[in-house]
């Protein structure tokens, strides 16, 4: 019962993600948005556009799961699809976008599962078993990691005064 309501809990900060990144878009400099650390260090773009390819790999992957017994999760080189896609050249509003709607599709899926198809499992070929509640709390931990990225590159080290997303999730 812990983990299903530990899982609910994170679906729910899940669905904050698209808002957080819309928030940092209305605070950050345009130029920021593009500027990259170091040559091989993702600009803020590209770590939200990375968050939208992400979203359709998360979302076919609980789609697997919950059609297929113990399917094969297979992973995906984001650097070749970063090249591939161009993230760099991508308007800030069009990942925002394609993120927020990709997201908000997983999340109607997602809400739509009770307790035993959230512990349907997958198998990841690096992580090994991975159950549908697994995926999702690997996929918070992942917007947490990039939103903090972003802030860092867009010089936003901390979320703006007035957003009432101030507490840590």
């Amino acid at each position: 019962m812990a983990d299903l309501l530990e899982c609910l809990l994170q679906l729910k900060a899940l669905v904050e993600t698209p808002r957080r990144f819309a928030e940092l878009a209305s605070h950050a400099e345009r130029s920021r948005w593009y500027r990259r650390p170091t040559p091989e260090v993702w600009a803020a773009v590209e770590v939200l556009a990375h968050l939208a390819d992400t979203e359709l790999f998360f979302g076919t992957r609980v789609r697997l799961v919950l059609t297929a017994d113990r399917p094969v999760l297979t992973p995906f080189d984001q650097e070749a699809l970063s090249t591939r896609a161009g993230y760099l050249s991508w308007p800030v509003e069009t990942a925002l976008e394609r993120f927020s709607v990709r997201r908000g599709d997983n999340l109607e899926l997602l809400g739509s599962c009770d307790a035993s198809e959230l512990g349907r499992v997958g198998l990841h070929p690096r992580r090994g078993e991975m159950t549908i509640a697994d995926m999702v709390a690997l996929s918070l931990a992942h917007d947490i990691d990039h939103l903090g990225q972003a802030r860092q590159r867009l010089d936003l080290a901390e979320p703006p005064a007035e957003a009432p997303f101030r507490e840590s999730i």
